[in-house]
């Protein structure tokens, strides 16, 4: 049996401490039930007995290096400790007992978070993204989240951690009748603890590595939204902004008494609602965690494109996000019921008030695009800057962010498959806007539950030898001013 040594133990005081500061937490200002007076009991008896094994085995330590350097003969050189808060080697960067707090700084352990994160970051294999593509992203994350950047980089800790990754593993692994016995007492406390941050409803947190709420993959569709929406990342339940029509100015006579200019102030919300997805996989491939991790991954990140693709175009806003087409309102009704002319493109790029014109982009499928080029076969219409050309090498990442080469009357074009590309009567076949006004929110965070057997109907309702994650995470979206946008409809 491997020893345990002072990190592994301290490890394990932290995750007590910090489910103390949960329980306090939950119970503030009321007195424990027997349940939770007892737990509470409990986890202080084996802080104590943890903190006396470390303080056991240091004394040990500093004793036996006594012992080998007594000799009048050595010539001892003392080095100066120097000691920077928050700073640990290898796994202890996990522990979070370490920090040091103030109460009168609390940049003091938001700092300390910070680096501890980053770290992290920095150790950390991405199955599917580059480590420096995935390392920037998170890294602006850790300082821009909106709401707790502190509680981020402590979900960071809590899901990135080698000890958490085994628990997680094992919980996969583990007996699909009776998994949580398949487990220990501490890797129970690391999956609940770490789940805590993003969930109440029992279900396990991902590793940050495989979580496409922290890292964007999969490409099962054309999804422009992120690339020119005005997406934020929260850790809590809804984003609060505010907005204005802005202040109106006026000239005035000399001496005369000024008007009230103050701008109606309006606050706009956006809820996250939860998206789900279900991955069936046999035990055996649960057992490979190896290769199961990057299969993971690659589904649930298509599987969540594929499905905001769609939302992000036309979502009711029920239980779903709004899409950007049911929030832009104000439509310009094109000359025919099934075609389009010169006129209807410059039309409804002329009906978007100057304000937002300037930054505007144009979001389309590639029927629509199509059916535009061929309106301007000889250039003579200046539809397309650089006539005709498609997805340009002078455009970056063209390929995956869904940008068309070319401009459409100078404003960046980008390719959306969940809008309409069908041309009939009253069909919203393009949207054109400044997307500063559509707001996509993500909680971060995704969770996972086990359904240990699968039934097969076919099979007359017998096991198939398959178990099924369920998974589960929260994403919003809307329109925030509906005049910021045209959307262009056919007669």
């Amino acid at each position: 049996m491997a020893a345990v040594t002072k990190d592994e133990i301290r490890t394990e005081i932290a995750d007590r401490k910090a489910r103390l500061e949960a329980i306090d937490a939950e119970n503030a200002g009321e007195r424990f039930d027997e349940v939770t007076r007892n737990e509470w009991n409990t986890l202080n008896t084996e802080v104590d007995e943890l903190e006396a094994r470390v303080e056991e085995l240091i004394a040990r330590e500093e004793r036996l290096t006594s012992l080998s350097t007594r000799t009048e003969s050595m010539e001892r050189i003392e080095m100066p400790q120097v000691h920077r808060p928050g700073a640990v080697r290898g796994e202890d960067i996990y522990d979070l007992a370490t920090i040091e707090r103030s109460f009168d700084d609390p940049s003091v352990e938001d700092e300390q978070l910070r680096d501890r994160a980053m770290r992290a970051v920095e150790s950390a294999n991405f199955p599917l993204r580059s480590e420096e593509e995935a390392q920037g992203q998170i890294g602006w994350l850790v300082d821009n989240i909106h709401g707790s950047t502190s509680e981020f980089a402590r979900h960071l800790l809590y899901t990135g951690s080698p000890a958490y990754k085994r628990a997680f593993t094992n919980y996969l692994a583990a007996d699909p009748q009776m998994p949580a016995a398949s487990l220990t007492e501490r890797e129970q406390g690391l999956l609940k603890r770490a789940a805590s941050l993003t969930t109440t409803a029992g279900g396990f947190a991902v590793p940050f590595v495989l979580d496409p709420t922290v890292i964007q993959t999969g490409s099962g569709a054309i999804n422009p939204y992120r690339t020119v929406g005005n997406v934020i990342q929260i850790n809590v339940d809804e984003w609060r902004g505010v907005s204005s029509a802005g202040i109106t100015a006026a000239f005035a006579a000399e001496a005369a008494v000024t008007t009230d200019n103050a701008p109606t102030l309006a606050q706009p919300t956006v809820s996250t609602e939860r998206a789900q997805a279900f991955v069936p996989f046999s035990i055996e491939i649960g057992q490979d965690w190896g290769s199961f991790a990057s299969e993971m991954a690659i589904m649930l990140g298509d599987s969540k494109d594929v499905l905001e693709a769609t939302k992000f175009a036309v979502g009711s806003g029920t239980n779903e996000p709004f899409g950007v087409i049911t929030g832009a309102t104000t439509v310009f009704t094109a000359s025919n019921t099934n075609s389009l002319v010169v006129a209807d493109i410059y039309g409804v790029h002329n009906a978007l008030g100057p304000r937002f014109r300037r930054s505007a982009t144009w979001t389309i499928r590639n029927e629509v695009a199509d059916r535009i080029r061929q309106l301007d076969t000889a250039g003579g219409a200046n539809l397309w800057i650089d006539n005709l050309q498609l997805r340009s090498a002078a455009v970056p990442n063209s390929f995956t962010d869904g940008r068309m080469g070319a401009g459409l009357l100078g404003k960046a074009a980008y390719e959306a498959t969940g809008q309409s590309g069908t041309f009939t009567t009253g069909q919203l076949i393009g949207v054109i806007g400044d997307y500063g006004y559509y707001k996509i929110v993500d909680r971060v965070g995704l969770t996972i539950e086990t359904i240990p057997h699968i039934f097969g109907a076919a099979q007359g309702n017998l096991p198939t030898g398959q178990r099924g994650l369920y998974a589960y995470w929260r994403v919003g979206a809307k329109v925030l001013d509906a005049n910021a946008f045209r959307t262009l409809k056919l007669a």
